[in-house]
């Protein structure tokens, strides 16, 4: 048995079908249940939350391995799940965790990669047999810019700095793969697509499959901070963000790797690939 959390997310949704496909017994720990129904029939539900320690206990009761993707901040859920695995007995974790944790000096990005660091810190301290996955930034992130998409007009603060977006279904891919087999105990692999673009390429791209004509308008990632400040957003999540597109803008997270290729045999999709498959939400 295998417990997924996040599975009405880009990647824990995936990931449930593709286990559930290979016919390995699978639960998923879902808030909300209706969220959950277009899983299939056969995934057992768990209701619960990741902050609450008496449902995650009942959640990995029974299971081989967790799938462990935080929806909150901090590493409060990262210390329940290791104590609820603890207690459970021979189970593995596998975090989804980011490149964030691992592009150093964390201090260039203090609140996001170092909330990232923590968490995998917190699982290695542990002494339990733990996997860490670091996607790139996700291709289905694209859909933040939804709104300006629509208006004929993207605003980003990333500028010529590359990243190498991957998409969701082959980091759930790579998840497969390591939760089933023991073999990956104590490794972390660094998933990224085939190719880094900039915001911009990316951008365009999205005008290019959906026939939409999209303007791109680069800002600074203080001028854009400012203006989320200004719409509403709070102060100190502006500014995690700020830090963390000039990580971005200066080209730390360009790099692209063959982990997908190695762990699955297949390899990872292009940003193409996923705006074609998502045209109708891109538009």
């Amino acid at each position: 048995m295998y417990l997924i959390t996040g599975a009405t997310g880009n990647v824990g949704g995936p990931l449930a079908r593709q286990l559930h496909e290979q016919d390995h017994p699978v639960r998923v720990l879902v808030r909300n249940p209706a969220r959950a129904a277009d899983l299939p029939a056969g995934i057992e539900r768990s209701v619960g939350d990741l902050d609450n320690p008496d449902n995650v206990a009942n959640a990995v009761k029974g299971v081989n391995a967790v799938f462990l993707m935080h929806v909150g901040g901090g590493t409060r859920q990262t210390q329940i799940m290791i104590d609820a695995v603890r207690n459970a007995g021979n189970t593995r974790i596998v975090l989804l965790s980011s490149v964030g944790a691992r592009l150093m000096p964390i201090s260039d990005n203090p609140f996001i990669g170092g909330v990232l660091a923590a968490r995998e810190d917190l699982v290695r301290e542990s002494g339990l047999d733990v996997t860490y996955l670091r996607p790139n930034g996700f291709a289905s992130n694209a859909l933040w810019w939804l709104d300006g998409i629509r208006e004929g007009k993207v605003v980003d603060p990333t500028g010529e700095g590359r990243l190498a977006v991957i998409d969701p279904e082959d980091i759930a891919r790579c998840a497969a793969v390591v939760l089933t087999q023991d073999r990956h105990v104590g490794k972390g692999y660094t998933l990224t697509g085939p190719e880094a673009l900039t915001s911009r390429e990316q951008v365009a791209t999205i005008a290019e499959v959906t026939g939409q004509k999209i303007d791109f308008h680069e800002v600074t990632p203080r001028e854009f901070a400012q203006t989320q400040i200004a719409n509403g957003v709070p102060a100190e999540q502006a500014q995690a963000l700020e830090y963390l597109n000039t990580v971005f803008r200066k080209g730390r997270a360009a790099y692209v790797t063959d982990d997908v290729q190695n762990l699955t045999d297949q390899a990872p999709g292009t940003f193409r690939d996923w705006c074609e498959r998502n045209a109708d939400a891109l538009r």
